[in-house]
């Protein structure tokens, strides 16, 4: 048998004797959104269940966290049992809360766990992972008397957060965007008195490495510290309770699973008719360096402003099942999804549905003795379907439409008749109608070359945007021009985070590898007040706080396209970078962001451009070699 520990942040492993304490059917380690329904739902089966959890309760970021409410998701599944028995012990002992009460639910899930048989452990913290030939066989870990303990199971459900234990096991693991690994903000959480209501407010606070202990302890006490969290004075109406004891954080690992479900396939279409559940949400994505994304997010978020747009995704087993391994299985936003996903499917309804699909998957293992991947549907979905799990979400929907939702999965609202599609590219809304199209490919490019010479404004511009989606060079002269005039239009499809028409212009003029663009790339890189006033209304702006941001966002779109260009244009290569590297050595310019529900706080995004500048060039000198 091997153990597999972490040593100064590196994983090692060793040949050990088998000798366990204890044995148990599963071991859930993380007891918050995803691990505590999956402990409940396992010890509801009648299997044997250890829950480990390193915090001092249950319920994580809705509870511990602060993160009350829900954003999206779908309904169904024993949570709301849960939800019910919650809102009832809050009516009966606690004061009135926003969302569903934090201190109540902790205390709900802990009697439920209790009544289900469930032993949990809290403050507990694993060191290590039993393996058998690619076989996880239990856990080395010690609680709060200093004991170490060494756990044999037949499943492990990894519940963490970080797929720390399938880190430890070695399975292969991925973080954040193709560009930079980096991740989404995290958040940090203040409880509020207000009016005898208790009440919660978060601010975006910054980035961290959730697997680095310096970078977490440093991001906690700093964003504890916030003006928008400790204010000179407090009136006695409202007060502030604490700032929550976890850190919101979006993003960590995600596990490279028997399936990865990726943006770009659902996008087309390609999913699962097997589901263990279905999320619902949008591209929830709260960075403002969108320009660093994929083009796939940017094709959707940027040129087509889409970033409101909710979709249902059904997801199958294999995410939950890190590949290669057997007897682990994952619960929460560490599942096996692309980076884009990833922003989608986090929300606190889905993620507890994750935890009892696992718990019913580890069931079924167990007491079948199938692999996890083996595990047939037929037996998964009336378990899923007995709860409520397995309920159909609302489809794909328009906020803004009048087109009513309907239980399809299938059915696409998009726009398929010509006459629809040149509508809404008249219009200020004209997202769905740009994906629609873009839907439809070369079948719908001679309207689109017609309506190219239009003199409707929206019209001409937005069929120039979809030209460009579908890689048609014609576009690029009305490009030009919005780039040339400093476009500022930004449409009113999402019901916020719209993109700004100019510098969706530069990104399709870097994706088409347009060199003629190239001089007037180079003076927005070297000219800060060559904007246009932000004099649009202050709802369309939610995106942009201040001019400085707006330079911030024509800055990295251009700098991303003179790279895109340079791709295709190796004689440029030299010269781009030279000309990037001297802005970025400018000590006059500034590249700041702010973060949601905070203009205090300001992020340099400098290190950033200057760390993709380096990386971009080393590439070309290796390609050159």
């Amino acid at each position: 048998m091997i153990l597999s520990e972490r040593w100064n942040g590196n994983v090692k492993q060793r040949s050990c004797e088998s000798s366990f304490d204890e044995d148990y059917d599963v071991i859930v380690v993380g007891l918050g959104t995803a691990g505590a329904l999956a402990a409940l739902r396992a010890g509801q089966l009648r299997l044997k269940v250890l829950g480990i959890e390193r915090m001092h309760g249950m319920g994580g970021v809705g509870t511990l966290g602060g993160v009350t409410g829900y954003y999206f998701g779908t309904r169904g599944g024993i949570y709301e049992e849960i939800d019910q028995q919650t809102a009832e012990l809050e009516q009966a002992l606690f004061l009135k809360a926003s969302g569903v009460n934090a201190n109540a639910k902790s205390i709900v899930l802990e009697r439920a766990l209790a009544a289900s048989g469930v032993v949990f452990r809290y403050e507990s913290v694993v060191l290590g992972v039993y393996l058998e030939d690619e076989r996880v066989k239990g856990l080395r870990w010690v609680g709060t008397d200093g004991t170490v303990q060494s756990t044999s199971c037949r499943v492990i459900i990894d519940a963490s957060g970080e797929a720390e234990v399938c880190a430890l096991a070695d399975c292969a693991v991925r973080r954040g965007r193709d560009t930079d690994g980096q991740v989404q903000p995290y958040s940090n959480v203040v409880q509020w008195l207000n009016n005898n209501r208790v009440e919660h407010y978060y601010t975006d606070s910054g980035y961290v490495d959730a697997g680095d202990p310096e970078a977490m302890s440093a991001a906690i006490i700093s964003s504890a510290l916030l003006e928008t969290h400790l204010k000179p004075s407090y009136s006695d109406g409202r007060r502030m309770l604490k700032v929550v004891p976890q850190l919101g954080l979006r993003e960590g690992r995600l596990i490279v699973g028997e399936e990865t479900v990726t943006f770009g396939d659902f996008s087309q279409d390609r999913y699962t008719s097997e589901p263990l559940f279905f999320a619902y949400s949008n591209l929830d994505n709260h960075s403002k360096d969108v320009a660093f994304e994929s083009e796939a997010q940017q094709d959707w978020s940027v040129v087509a402003s889409l970033w409101g747009l909710n979709f249902t995704i059904p997801i199958p087993k294999g995410v939950l099942i890190p590949a290669g391994k057997e007897g682990l299985v994952i619960a929460g936003r560490s599942m096996s999804l692309d980076h884009e996903l990833a922003s989608c499917i986090r929300m606190k309804r889905d993620m507890q549905k994750t935890g009892e699909a696992a718990a019913v998957m580890a069931y079924l293992s167990i007491t079948k003795g199938y692999a996890m991947k083996d595990i047939p549907y037929a037996e998964l979905r009336p378990l899923l379907e007995e709860t409520g799990c397995l309920e159909r979400g609302a489809g794909v929907e328009f906020k803004d439409s009048s087109v009513p939702a309907t239980d399809a999965l299938h059915t696409r609202k998009w726009l398929t008749a010509v006459e629809d599609i040149h509508a809404g590219l008249s219009g200020t809304k004209a997202g769905i109608a740009i994906w629609s199209a873009k839907r439809q490919d070369s079948a719908i490019v001679p309207q689109l070359l017609e309506w190219l010479t239009s003199q409707e404004e929206h019209l001409r511009k937005n069929s120039a945007l979809t030209l460009g989606l579908i890689g048609d060079d014609a576009c690029i002269p009305v490009l030009r021009e919005m780039v040339r005039e400093r476009d500022m239009f930004v449409p009113y499809t999402s019901r916020k985070y719209n993109q700004v028409r100019g510098y969706a212009a530069i990104y399709l003029l870097g994706k088409l590898g347009d060199a003629g663009i190239v001089p007037e790339l180079l003076r927005i890189l070297n000219n800060s007040s060559s904007l246009p006033a932000m004099e649009t209304e202050e709802r369309n702006w939610e995106f942009i706080s201040n001019p400085q941001e707006l330079y911030f966002q024509y800055f990295s779109y251009t700098v991303m396209a003179l790279f895109r260009i340079a791709e295709k244009h190796a004689e440029l290569r030299d010269s781009i970078v030279e000309a990037v590297q001297a802005r970025l050595a400018d000590p006059d310019l500034e590249l700041n962001v702010t973060f949601k529900g905070s203009r205090v706080i300001k992020y340099s995004m400098i290190p950033r451009v200057r760390e993709l500048t380096v990386k971009k060039q080393q590439a070309w000198k290796g390609a050159a070699v």
